[in-house]
């Protein structure tokens, strides 16, 4: 073996090598005893089960039961479980991840028997990252949220856990109770409660936990009001997501009065709530001077006044990205239309990279606005304005166009145009006075790559697919919103097979000519007229 492989600092980076699959790693952990620690401790350092730390006892004392979890057959000697306390100690991280299939997990009994011979904070010394729902949460038996407190350690840094439902308030009350004094590095915070009950009211002491950067209180919890006027405590929160409850009306609490809390280092926000006007409430309470990422859930129907009011309330200018979405579930309401005027407002966000409003409304957008976002948004990557009912539009064809040729970063565009008339081509300026054949389109200046044409009109007359191919050069996909009995998909169909056609061609000659295609569709264009007039 060549010298080199015993410096670790060496073997660390080679088997940090993101080629390496876990078969690798294991081969590694099996070739020789200098590269056996180092190529363990990678494939300990993040767990999604602790299926494969039981796994590692002797194959006679375990088994995997017919309901799929993993039991045990045998007591196991006590020397036979050195090996799992060796491996729990390389593990850093118990959380979710990226994977096909998960392993089996161990049974409850089989967890209750592992902690009684060793403490949680004894086994895994080097824990920093824990998701307890991958340990405790799960249907198949009551889950032991006591255990959590067995976890907490000055060393936990990320915390997440739900709450199960029929758990006592005392066992909660406790935990909240010991985790700034047992769990004092924590800086990362996720709670959340099964939705099979009333919401939890989480009374956290966040005036003793100032070293959390991010902090999660969502999916049927809420904070406290105490808790809710300490989080101006929290001095570097970069990311807040909250559930604003309808039952516990903190936004209106007397008590608070004017107050207003500066989150001076807030980059990240997320808003749940049932109604738009309580998410705007919330952002008028709040001073965010470096905020850059909003994303908002609610569920009922509102007005344009109240999506006006929300726009109105946005007052940061490092915004990026905004998000809006209204689950609306069964909840079904004629919405009103939502015209440009309402988000004018942020085209002073001139940062903006991402801008989505799903379901928001009827949009009623038009040209001007289109050319006003192309000029306020040069940077602008995803662009949608969703809406989940048919309805109609006034800007053009050409419009989009413009709009995607300008912004020359824009990737994903969803809106509802009219795609019923021949648009005006985006040339550029300078090829303003050229002969047709000579004109120069923006297609080395675009990005797009997917085109969602919502409720759009669509006529052959607008010879979508022949433009788009001329156009967009990255553009690989195009849909459109279909509503079972009353839309009809078949002229959809039918310009997505000719779209379809022309993807196939241009691979077929994008290695050797890769300016064929826009070459060759405005060729094919020029047999249905014979000009096209300069779009500025």
């Amino acid at each position: 073996m060549h010298r080199a492989l015993l410096v670790n600092d060496i073997v660390h980076t080679i088997l940090k090598n993101d080629t390496l699959s876990a078969t690798d790693m294991i081969n590694f952990a099996s070739t020789c005893s200098a590269l056996s620690s180092p190529a363990l401790d990678i494939l300990w350092y993040k767990q999604r089960t602790l299926g494969p730390l039981i796994m590692c006892l002797p194959e006679d004392t375990w088994e995997i039961g017919d309901d799929g979890f993993i039991h045990l057959c045998r007591e196991p000697l006590p020397m036979e479980w050195e090996r799992v306390r060796l491996n729990a100690s390389r593990i850093h991280k118990i959380t979710e991840g990226a994977h096909y299939k998960d392993p089996p997990q161990p049974h409850s009994r089989v967890l209750h028997k592992l902690f009684t011979l060793f403490p949680p904070t004894s086994l895994f010394p080097n824990l920093y990252k824990l998701d307890f729902d991958i340990v405790s949460n799960r249907p198949e038996f009551s889950p032991d949220f006591a255990l959590l407190r067995q976890f907490l350690s000055p060393g936990l840094e990320a915390l997440a856990f739900s709450l199960p439902s029929g758990i006592p308030v005392q066992a909660v009350k406790q935990l909240v109770d010991t985790l700034a004094a047992q769990a004092s590095g924590v800086r990362r915070m996720v709670i959340s409660a099964d939705y099979d009950g009333p919401p939890w009211q989480i009374d956290l002491p966040l005036n003793k936990m100032q070293k959390l950067n991010t902090l999660a209180v969502l999916r049927n919890t809420c904070l406290t009001r105490r808790s809710f006027a300490e989080i101006g405590c929290l001095r570097s929160l970069h990311v807040l997501g909250l559930t604003l409850d309808e039952g516990f009306d903190i936004l209106e609490d007397s008590r608070l009065g004017d107050m207003q809390l500066e989150l001076s280092a807030l980059k990240n926000l997320s808003l749940v709530a049932y109604r738009l006007q309580r998410c705007t409430s919330f952002l008028l309470r709040v001073i965010t001077p470096q905020l850059s990422n909003i994303d908002i859930t609610y569920c009922e129907y509102a007005t344009p006044a109240e999506v006006g009011d929300f726009v109105l309330s946005l007052h940061t200018s490092y915004l990026e990205d905004i998000s809006v979405y209204r689950d609306s579930g069964l909840l079904q309401h004629p919405h009103s239309p939502l015209p440009s005027a309402l988000f004018r407002p942020l085209l002073k966000f001139r940062r903006l990279t991402d801008v989505n409003f799903i379901a928001t409304g009827q949009y009623c957008l038009d040209d001007a606005f289109m050319n006003d976002a192309a000029i306020a948004w040069p940077d602008i990557q995803e662009l949608r304005f969703a809406s989940d009912e048919p309805h109609t539009s006034t800007v053009t064809f050409t419009a989009v166009l413009s709009l995607a040729s300008r912004c020359r970063y824009l990737r994903v565009l969803n809106l509802t145009f009219d795609c019923t008339q021949k648009p005006i081509l985006p040339y550029r300026k300078e090829g303003g006075d050229a002969p047709n054949r000579t004109r120069e389109l923006w297609p080395k200046q675009t990005a797009l790559q997917r085109l969602e044409f919502g409720h759009s009109k669509l006529s052959e007359a607008a010879r979508a697919p022949l433009v788009l191919a001329a156009v967009f050069p990255n553009l690989v996909d195009i849909t459109w919103n279909e509503i079972p009995g009353v839309s009809d998909a078949t002229p959809w169909l039918q310009e997505k097979a000719v779209f379809e056609d022309m993807l196939s061609l241009r691979e077929r000659t994008l290695p050797d000519m890769p300016d064929f295609m826009p070459s060759y569709a405005l060729s094919v264009l020029d047999g249905f007229s014979e000009s096209y007039e300069v779009s500025v």
